[in-house]
């Protein structure tokens, strides 16, 4: 199978650390590809039998694995097994494990198969969910195995941001490989993207909640953090993890820690909820072409229902939705109509973050976002599978909060690597200052030829879209070419008003 760079240098790494390690690359960089190769790789050096376990975080993920062993291996599908819910086949060389089902009985097989001798690959795909209590289970025959037993290791993530890492850094070897979004996109391993960055107000009803919530909250923490110094520079994944084990411990800080945790959980859901998203996500969609596919990402479930509904209204049968609540068959329908075009839109929630490989997707709407840097990076990869397209991701974030200064750190660390269009959203507009600018000159230009209240207007639209859609970014031999290539008067006379806009841009009107 052909590598990317990355790929072939992370193997080689993998084998020198005594195939063992983690491997934290980005999402839609081709985790699994390299993984399946390693496993060819190692097929080929190790004079044992191998057999494979591969777990996993959710069940379709697990549908996913085992069509990629087949595709990308030749495997038969007698020699590929599930381990999850009511199916639990035995004895496979490849067997693929649901983290539920494995917690009790992974190392378990695990020991019998290097019992018996065989050499053993274990491929812990998502592996920062492997951390906890529970999921560490599947890490007890390391505590019981002999050192010189032929146990092989591979962890997968896309960004390994568990409490306790050493928890999985032991069985499964320490972190060996970073692939982040930046080293992707410089190696057009993924898509080309334009970020979008738009941002929102509060009504004055939730502002003042907001404001009072926050009020609350830093008495809170002001108390807290004296009590606790420990606090003191965490990051909000880790500070929150904290707080949580405060709030269990049962002694004089317990009952703040719930108090703190309960404000914070208040004040992100209004700013989840906050009444502006809905809006200002469908207006995005409005100004996108009338094929693209769109997946828009909501943080509660009941922000995702609610614009289903809307969308539903607007676009009739071409809208899906997917969440966490919904029952498997329906989930697995949905984004089987999504795959093959039946709809082109998909509100979803956090259960489409990880893994789910969601090809032809033109653009992603971040209705509301979590501050979990994971959950970004695993959000925008969903959309940048690699194709010759540009994509637009578009980051919906509200003034008065603190999700602007969260969305400066993600956006920070792209540096030049891709273009980055700051919005803000008022009265159901889009506006960008310089861009306005732009605007008036060409109205001005343009006027000053035709009086033509009704081109004019026209004129405005597509300049308005232009804006939404990053098309005022790209460069004039691709706009003229896009003029001749145009299919219809409407589509030639949008892109004649972004050559406009180009004009301006470039000084030339």
């Amino acid at each position: 199978m052909h590598l990317h760079n990355w790929q072939s240098e992370c193997l080689e790494i993998w084998e020198r650390n005594g195939f063992r390690g983690i491997v934290n690359a980005v999402t839609g960089s081709g985790k699994t590809v390299f993984a399946l190769a390693a496993l060819e790789h190692l097929s080929e050096r190790e004079t044992r039998e191998l057999r494979v376990k591969i777990v996993v975080p959710q069940t379709f993920l697990a549908s996913q694995w085992k069509d990629e062993i087949r595709r990308q291996i030749g495997a038969p599908a007698s020699d590929i097994g599930t381990f999850s819910g009511k199916q639990k086949d035995h004895d496979r060389k490849y067997m693929v494990y649901v983290i539920n089902s494995a917690r009790y009985s992974l190392a378990r097989h695990i020991m019998s198969d290097l019992n018996r001798g065989y050499a053993v690959l274990l491929i812990a795909d998502e592996c920062h969910h492997y951390g906890s209590v529970e999921n560490n289970r599947i890490f007890d025959f390391y505590k019981i195995m002999q050192t010189n037993s032929p146990y092989y290791a591979l962890g997968l993530s896309a960004t390994p941001e568990i409490v306790d890492f050493r928890a999985i850094s032991v069985p499964l070897g320490n972190e060996i490989y970073s692939y982040d979004l930046k080293n992707a996109l410089h190696d057009r391993v993924i898509s080309r993207f334009i970020l979008f960055s738009v941002k929102l107000s509060f009504t004055q009803e939730e502002c003042m909640e907001y404001d009072s919530y926050s009020a609350e909250l830093f008495k809170g923490l002001s108390i807290l953090r004296k009590k606790r110094p420990e606090l003191i520079g965490l990051h909000s994944g880790l500070f929150f993890s904290k707080l949580q084990k405060f709030a269990k411990q049962g002694d004089d800080c317990a009952q703040l820690s719930q108090i703190v945790l309960t404000l914070m959980y208040k004040r992100r859901t209004l700013c989840h909820m906050a009444s502006e998203r809905p809006h200002c996500a469908i207006s995005i969609v409005k100004a996108l072409p009338m094929q693209s596919r769109i997946i828009l990402f909501c943080e509660r479930i009941q922000a995702a229902e609610q614009l289903y509904c809307k969308l539903e209204e607007l676009f009739h049968g071409q809208v899906g939705l997917y969440h966490s609540q919904m029952a498997h068959n329906i989930k697995q329908n949905m984004l089987e109509r999504y795959k093959h075009g039946a709809i082109r839109l998909l509100v979803c929630c956090k259960a489409l973050d990880e893994g789910l490989n969601i090809p032809s997707t033109d653009a992603g709407i971040i209705v509301s976002a979590s501050l979990s840097a994971r959950q970004r990076v695993q959000r925008i990869g969903r959309m940048l599978r690699h194709s010759k397209d540009i994509k637009r991701i578009y980051f919906l974030h509200i003034a008065q909060s603190n999700e602007d200064t969260e969305l400066s750190l993600g956006v920070n660390a792209l540096g030049n690597s891709v273009p980055y269009v700051a919005l803000k959203y008022d009265d159901m507009k889009f506006f960008h200052s310089e861009y306005e600018r732009l605007r008036k000159d060409v109205v001005r230009y343009v006027t000053q030829r035709r009086q033509d209240a009704q081109l004019i207007g026209a004129l405005n639209q597509n300049i308005d879209f232009a804006l939404l859609r990053g098309d005022f970014l790209v460069r004039k031999d691709t706009c003229m070419e896009n003029i001749r290539s145009s299919k219809t008067t409407a589509e030639r006379n949008y892109w004649v008003s972004v050559l406009y806009v180009i004009h301006a841009r470039l000084g030339r009107l």
